[in-house]
């Protein structure tokens, strides 16, 4: 991985929105900006600050589920190429993140436009499709993106694998997360907290994701079933998340599982209460960031091999987690009673996972891969601004 600096991690947590604007400005262009993006960036806002830089989002859209205000600046235009090039105008960055999916259009005449204007432009990138990583046609598309780019901003280390070495100069590594700092503290007790929500199960399996999204890639589907043949009266199964069909509600064991619904409110209270209340967290399909609240709050993960996201990353099987065969439910089934029904082990992993995310996907470490991608950019680009006044300079004299 290139590096230029390093960050230094002490950004205040609140920082005075009256303050003199940073001379240099960086710029995030994405498509819709989740709920949980909001506190990450509000962090990089206050972090880029302490390093002389203001941040800047550019969207199609805000994710109305918000709990945060954004305290950076937030632009919100709709998709559409000319609006965008007056926009990023006005902004005035001396450098362009983009973070958008492959069949965003709007991708590709702002890409180019940005080369042939002069200003430096990064891909924030999960390299390809996970989901469909050997198809050819759409990997030239990314292959010619991160080509181009001046800067590859990876969601982890181990997507390297997917970028020639000769780019590799170019890269660097921001391991995907959500913001810690901004979760609360919750001091109320495991019982205290399932009398009040309801819950009489002893042990809990939690389910935590966008249910709808994607056609089921989460297979929340797997947990249902297996709770639907289970006997036992001392375990439950919890599930969070928007989307549940009817057709898996029917399926449902109403005497072993509760479905809560979607979750939000302004502090991530709520829902920080129901990660504490759990004891084991079981996303059988795409982790996604889930792992990581999962691992915050010491709940171990049992999931499934497949074309997982990024953050599978950060799972040790049998250190932190479980990673059983695909589709494999007997064996899904096997690891999450062994770590219901063994104390002592649930209570390593637990102490493991809280213990390894906080190491590898703290949001600093975040903040310091993509910091130190902008002081390359702005590096390279004030090297190229002083080879072209000397080049004129020789040129006049001649």
């Amino acid at each position: 991985m290139a590096s230029v600096g390093s960050a230094q991690m002490e950004c205040s947590k609140t920082s005075d929105a009256s303050a003199t604007k940073a001379a240099r400005r960086i710029l995030l262009v994405s498509n819709q900006v989740m709920h949980y993006r909001v506190s990450v960036y509000n962090y990089f806002w206050r972090c880029f600050q302490d390093h002389g830089w203001e941040f800047v989002v550019l969207s199609n859209k805000l994710q109305r589920q918000n709990q945060n205000q954004p305290l950076f600046e937030f632009v919100e235009r709709p998709f559409d190429f000319s609006k965008y090039r007056e926009e990023i105008r006005r902004i005035n960055p001396e450098a362009v993140i983009l973070f958008l999916h492959l069949k965003d259009r709007i991708q590709w005449p702002l890409i180019h436009w940005l080369k042939l204007s002069g200003i430096p432009v990064a891909l924030w990138t999960k390299t390809r499709n996970l989901e469909d990583p050997d198809n050819w046609l759409r990997n030239l598309f990314f292959d010619y993106l991160h080509q181009i780019s001046d800067g590859l901003i990876l969601y982890t280390s181990s997507l390297r694998r997917f970028i020639p070495d000769r780019h590799h100069g170019k890269v660097f590594v921001a391991n995907n997360t959500i913001n810690f700092e901004d979760f609360p503290q919750i001091a109320e007790f495991k019982e205290d907290i399932k009398r009040e929500l309801g819950i009489p199960f002893e042990k809990v399996v939690l389910f935590a994701g966008r249910i709808g999204e994607e056609k089921n890639r989460k297979k929340v589907d797997h947990l249902i079933d297996i709770f639907r043949e289970l006997k036992r009266k001392d375990v439950g199964l919890v599930i969070v998340g928007s989307g549940l069909t009817e057709e898996l509600r029917a399926r449902m064991n109403a005497a072993n599982t509760i479905y809560l619904g979607e979750v939000h409110d302004p502090e991530n209270r709520q829902i920080s209460r129901i990660f504490k209340m759990a004891d084991v967290c079981s996303i059988p399909g795409h982790v996604g960031l889930g792992l990581n609240q999962a691992f915050f709050w010491g709940l171990p993960m049992v999931t499934e091999q497949g074309h997982q996201p990024p953050e599978i990353e950060y799972l040790r099987d049998g250190e932190n987690g479980f990673i059983v065969p695909e589709n494999d439910r007997i064996a899904l089934r096997d690891r999450l009673f062994f770590l219901i029904d063994n104390d002592a082990e649930r209570k390593r992993m637990s102490a493991n996972a809280r213990r390894d995310i906080l190491q590898n996907a703290s949001i600093e470490t975040m903040f310091n891969g993509f910091l130190s991608c902008v002081e390359y950019l702005a590096l390279n680009a004030a090297q190229r601004e002083k080879k072209n006044q000397h080049d004129d300079a020789h040129q006049h004299h001649f």
